[in-house]
């Protein structure tokens, strides 16, 4: 069965129309994604790694994707953060950071800070989308050159929201 989203237009206004993942979107109609950036209880951010076959290989970033049909954005961040990663969240657990809009889709980002330690080992991945996770805190973050650009650009731009306080 192929993904499907719900479409809304340039003010993110309802379009009443779904759209098969894939296929070019209308002129003026837009999608929406999201991204989680996952904290534990030590400050340390939470990356994953993406599959070998998809864009930007094998780099860093946060969790995230597109929302289906019928779901919020924010339920569409937690199960985003279930299937690629298996860490279940309440959605009063994640604070809402931005919302950007680009070209084709509005992406809602989200901040999850655990209570407690991240342990990557046990973790389940989804083998399509992500090959591993690892825990890094903020310095050696900055320093990786291996992370997708766009979630680099969106850490440092937000930094004031995104970085824990300890």
């Amino acid at each position: 069965m192929s993904e499907r989203w719900d479409l809304v237009d340039g003010d993110r206004q309802p379009l009443h129309q779904t759209h098969v993942r894939g296929e070019p979107l209308p002129t003026g109609a837009y999608h929406t994604v999201i991204e989680v950036f996952t904290f534990d209880v030590n400050g340390d951010v939470l990356l994953s790694q993406r599959h070998p076959e998809k864009t930007y290989p094998l780099l860093w970033e946060g969790t995230g994707g597109s929302i289906l049909a019928g779901e919020t954005s924010l339920g569409g961040a937690v199960r985003e953060l279930y299937e690629e990663i298996g860490l279940r969240v309440a959605p009063e657990q994640l604070n809402s950071v931005a919302t950007l809009r680009r070209d084709t889709y509005f992406l809602d980002i989200y901040r999850y800070q655990s209570d407690l330690p991240l342990q990557p080992k046990d973790l389940v991945l989804q083998e399509d989308e992500v090959v591993a996770v690892r825990l890094v805190d903020w310095s050696t973050f900055m320093a990786m050159e291996d992370v997708v650009p766009s979630v680099r650009e969106r850490m440092l731009r937000f930094e004031s929201v995104l970085r824990p306080v300890l």
